[in-house]
């Protein structure tokens, strides 16, 4: 496995940066995993935190770590990728965040054989949220969507259809201080205008129509949080699936633990966030 960057292209008159990690060997054609990260921080921070590169050559996969726009220097939550809110500082500026991720497939396409069948976005909060935008916008480039704390934007949902059913996994922390879990904004959260966590999760539910079943668990009893497993079947196949995890916070299931603090809450150390992802969104077969 190799890690390559930062590399950098030029997009609407933009530079635009990204890492990726490439597995030894690609004589065929092999799947994309985009991996977005959240507000404030970059490319290469979400590929520590969440180590998604380190499966690339197991998996045999592209993972791809693009970094959002920077508008000023003294502010780091104006990087933000333009996931479609209206309080965003992209969203304001008119950052074509979706043309940038095309671009960088015809790039990859280019360099390397891309399974063009198999290209997934995942993402950490913000980055969680733009990936369901790709998801919902791009419904015939991406074969599978894959989010942490990043509910979909209302405005959103309200717009678009299903063409198709979208496979998802979606992760969420109950005690959440900064995206509000049940969709209810007041002052104390640093986001709105999104869904609900399990509103999110419904959403994309819903593009297997109306023959699918909906199963609950709970899985796992720590001390400190509790997770909750929903599963949305469809002739006993999981198609969308969502881990809740009561008490858990504002962090990257399974990343460091020094994620935690006051403003972002508990990390939940027993569930591994990015191997359930590539199980769940790599394995799936349309």
């Amino acid at each position: 496995m190799e890690v390559l960057g930062p590399i950098t292209i030029t997009f609407e008159e933009r530079e635009r940066t990204f890492y990726y990690s490439l597995p030894e060997h690609t004589e065929q054609a092999v799947p994309v995993v985009f991996c977005f990260h959240g507000a404030g921080s970059s490319g290469r921070h979400h590929m520590k935190i969440t180590e998604f590169h380190k499966l690339s050559e197991e998996h045999q996969v592209i993972t791809v770590f693009p970094d959002a726009v920077h508008f000023d220097p003294s502010d780091r939550m104006t990087k933000q990728w333009n996931e479609g809110r209206e309080k965003n500082t992209a969203f304001q500026q008119e950052v074509n965040d979706v043309g940038f991720v095309l671009e960088l497939i015809e790039w990859l396409k280019q360099q390397y054989p891309v399974d063009e069948s198999r290209i997934y976005a995942t993402g950490f909060s913000n980055g969680s949220a733009f990936s369901l935008r790709l998801g919902l916008e791009c419904q015939d480039v991406f074969a599978g969507i894959g989010g942490v704390s990043g509910p979909l934007v209302k405005d959103l949902a309200e717009k678009f259809q299903w063409s198709k059913p979208m496979p998802m996994l979606f992760i969420m922390g109950t005690e959440d201080k900064l995206v509000p879990y049940d969709g209810h904004y007041d002052s104390t959260y640093m986001i709105d205008q999104l869904l609900s966590a399990e509103e999110t999760v419904e959403y994309f539910a819903s593009s297997w129509g109306e023959h699918r079943s909906h199963h609950q668990e709970r899985i796992m009893d720590h001390e400190e949080y509790s997770i909750v497993k929903n599963a949305y079947r469809q002739e006993e196949e999981e198609k969308v699936v969502f881990y809740s995890i009561e008490g858990g916070g504002h962090t990257w299931p399974g990343g460091p633990l020094s994620q935690a603090s006051s403003l972002t809450g508990k990390v939940a150390g027993q569930l591994d966030a990015t191997k359930i992802l590539f199980q769940h969104l790599i394995t799936f077969q349309r």
